[in-house]
């Protein structure tokens, strides 16, 4: 989650992804930030862990506010149509139950703005000739799920304070995310300040990795760590 404080003093809380743990999640860690509205929903691409619980959102706008703005490719908007086709044409729900009111608004490769934010989308590849997105807002690039990053998404990536990127596990090849290995050297390639990695699977012991990741900050001055949940990171924006 995005919190910044807004001109009029009041804070905007902008999210990336709704996964299919978005409930458990938001239950556990919305009190303990105090987010109480959901100010804009960026989507990443149509996978399971960034659009699962979108469903879980009629919670959230039948109780604590009256629509939630989406933006999202059209190849994304026409999957998630396929799959909670009553959350894009609410003319079609089957009655029994509330329905999320969200509000999708289609972008593509140009920046757009979200509650007073910025956002330019980082096209990357999520496995062979599959497009995601990443995201930079500020002096922060996210990248979430990627097995290449092209040299012009490079470009708009640079300059970076804090990077944060896919490194799925050690050692073994996948074929639509980063392994710790290219994560790490994509971070050393581009020279950002500091990089946080994320997606990541069982096969990481998140304490052994990080102390051996840590070494990097003296050898090479890179501030690589795997993110935790919950954590927080302090921008100015």
């Amino acid at each position: 989650m995005i919190q910044r404080e807004r001109s009029d003093g009041g804070i905007s809380n902008l999210m990336i992804d709704a996964g299919k743990f978005f409930y458990e999640s938001a239950i556990q860690w919305f009190p303990k930030f105090n987010a109480q509205t959901i100010d804009g929903l960026v989507i990443t691409h149509a996978h399971a862990d960034a659009v699962g619980g979108l469903d879980d959102l009629r919670d959230w706008t039948n109780n604590a506010q009256a629509t939630l703005p989406i933006y999202l490719r059209q190849v994304d908007l026409d999957a998630v149509e396929s799959l909670f086709f009553y959350l894009v044409d609410r003319n079609k729900q089957s009655g029994g139950g509330g329905v999320a009111k969200l509000d999708f608004t289609v972008i593509d490769h140009k920046s757009f703005e979200v509650d007073g934010l910025e956002f330019v989308p980082l096209p990357v590849e999520h496995g062979e000739g599959r497009e995601a997105l990443g995201y930079r807002f500020g002096p922060v690039s996210y990248i979430s799920d990627t097995s290449n990053i092209p040299d012009s998404t490079a470009d708009l990536i640079r300059g970076s304070e804090l990077l944060i990127l896919d490194a799925l596990r050690p050692a073994r090849t996948h074929g639509t995310h980063f392994t710790l290995e290219q994560a790490v050297e994509k971070a050393r390639e581009l020279g950002i300040c500091k990089t946080l990695l994320t997606d990541a699977t069982h096969d990481i012991d998140h304490y052994s990795v990080n102390a051996e990741l840590a070494a990097l900050k003296d050898s090479e001055h890179l501030d690589i760590q795997y993110a935790y949940d919950g954590q927080c990171i302090d921008i100015q924006f």
